[in-house]
């Protein structure tokens, strides 16, 4: 065959191959920022870090509360090392986000405005505004500037309900209600779509506090509203970590958004396919 036989390379076929292959190349990180190390979430995202023997930046709002927890404590067969605690607080300047951010290569996002009598009485007007909307979008710059590789965002369900024709679902109204924080965190989804970063957007359905009850479901975003009629509504926060911490090593998480809850009906899902979505 002479040169002027030799086919033509299909750019679209060779980008849609590479795109595969990564899908299935293991990743990881050699470090991560976990942003809101001591909230229920975050905590737990440290601990499965640690697990997988992945080093962690953890932070903080309260060094003395994270010590109290045990978040700097080595963690027994890791070799990652000691949580590095670093003082962290999502409304800071960008000087001190990257800062925090340090020589981390991947950042999980676990902050999130915490309703409680003061600030919806008043006292603390904008306070979802501040975390979930314009706290994340900064941490996102931050990520940016201090070369994060990869950024997970832990946000809900129904972030997207307006655009998704949920606008009238009791349950974007009723949480929604707690300054806007839906809309703030759409908001912050937006941004770090946009961001050039490569993302995984997690939207958990209601939270628990409990060891998981039921098996993992995952699906794609705008299609689990919380309602009556689905198969499971709500997902223990260990799970939510667990998810979190995973989309680092698959490459079908990368630059995807999923919804997730749990129910004891639901079938096995294996962690291999945790992203296809």
């Amino acid at each position: 065959m002479t040169n002027d036989e030799i086919p033509a390379i299909d750019e679209d076929e060779e980008a849609a191959f590479a795109s595969e292959l990564a899908a299935l190349v293991p990743k990881g990180a050699s470090k991560v920022f976990v942003a809101g190390a001591t909230g229920q979430t975050g905590r737990r995202v440290v601990l499965e870090l640690r697990r997988r023997q992945v080093a962690v930046r953890a932070g903080v709002r309260d060094v003395k509360k994270a010590q109290s927890l045990g978040l700097a404590v080595s963690t027994p067969g890791t070799s990652a090392g000691p949580v590095e605690l670093v003082k962290f607080d999502v409304t800071s300047d960008q000087a001190a986000l990257i800062e925090a951010i340090g020589d981390a290569d991947a950042v999980i996002c676990a902050t999130g405005f915490t309703p409680t009598l003061q600030n919806l009485g008043g006292l603390k007007p904008g306070a979802a505004n501040a975390v979930d909307r314009l706290g994340t979008i900064n941490l996102v710059a931050a990520a940016k500037s201090a070369g994060v590789n990869q950024f997970v965002l832990v946000t809900s369900l129904l972030t997207n309900a307006v655009e998704s024709g949920q606008g009238d679902n009791q349950n974007y109204k009723v949480l929604n209600a707690f300054g806007g924080v839906l809309d703030a965190k759409h908001d912050a989804e937006l941004n770090l779509r946009a961001s050039g970063l490569t993302y995984t957007i997690v939207r958990p359905g209601g939270l628990s506090n409990e060891p998981p009850s039921g098996k993992l479901i995952v699906s794609g975003e705008d299609t689990l509203f919380g309602t009556d009629n689905e198969s499971g509504r709500e997902i223990s926060r260990d799970q939510v970590a667990e998810i979190c911490v995973e989309a680092l090593f698959q490459g079908a998480a990368d630059n995807k958004v999923i919804e997730i809850v749990s129910s004891p009906t639901a079938p096995q899902l294996d962690r291999s396919a945790w992203f296809d979505v």
